[in-house]
């Protein structure tokens, strides 16, 4: 998921973000916690390294600069074209553009990558689309490979209205509690207007249960509130929620 855009007040918080050019929020122009451990790993990857959604490039031109040979996938044709546009052109033999939405217009071979990062992604996904999408990630990492993951969790103050049903749905048992079929019924924040109707806000365990039920091994999920987080999501800390699993050896 891409951040939604800050209007009014919030934008004078919120300079190190841009919006996307197919409306799904904004995207950071500065590397966030999660960006720089993904960063870490491409510096000393063997194999390729895959940036999912990766929007104008912020983590997948580090991770080329750190010397990886990156493949940046993105659903908007032209996010790409700035991506290529940006890489230096030294580099550009180990940049590989993929277009295409995940999971399904991305069939790698099985051990393709050491990593695989996907920031602001999921929370564009149903349930079962993080279900199948969780399996291709297991099946495309090489053993020992590494999965980063940041997403928007229901504990954002612009979507704070959405919490009673998020939890009254964690209490029914319901399997996957932050599909919002509707945001704009839950909220009238300016920035909605740059969010789709659908989204999904994701908590550590399902994340935990997605990763474990496709064989990836849990190294850390947690709510957490990131560097930078502008003021207009800011609540209590539980802003963002962060996934780190791997595949076993």
């Amino acid at each position: 998921m891409s951040e939604p855009a800050s209007t009014g007040a919030a934008a004078d918080v919120d300079a190190a973000s841009v919006p996307t050019l197919n409306r799904l929020g904004r995207t950071t122009t500065a590397l966030t916690e999660i960006n720089e451990r993904f960063v870490e790993v491409a510096r000393t990857a063997t194999r390729p390294v895959l940036d999912i959604g990766c929007a104008m490039g912020v983590a997948a031109l580090a991770a080329l600069e750190a010397g990886a040979v990156v493949h940046a996938n993105d659903v908007d044709p032209e996010h790409l074209r700035i991506v290529l546009e940006r890489a230096p052109e030294a580099e550009r033999d180990r940049l590989v553009i993929v277009a295409g939405r995940f999971p399904d217009a991305l069939p790698y071979d099985p051990g393709t990558f050491d990593a695989i990062h996907a920031s602001n992604l999921l929370n564009f996904l149903t349930g079962e689309e993080i279900e199948r999408g969780f399996a291709a990630i297991a099946s495309w990492l090489a053993p020992g490979g590494v999965f980063l993951s940041m997403s928007g969790s229901p504990y954002a103050g612009n979507i704070r209205g959405f919490v009673p049903a998020y939890e009254a749905a964690i209490a029914e048992g319901v399997r996957w509690p932050g599909e919002c079929a509707d945001l704009r019924a839950y909220s009238d924040d300016p920035t909605m207007s740059e969010l789709p109707r659908f989204l999904h806000l994701l908590d550590p365990d399902v994340l935990v249960r997605s990763a474990r039920a496709v064989g990836l091994v849990v190294e850390e999920a947690r709510f957490f509130h990131r560097r930078g987080t502008p003021g207009y999501i800011r609540l209590d800390g539980r802003e963002n929620v962060v996934l780190v699993a791997r595949r076993p050896l």
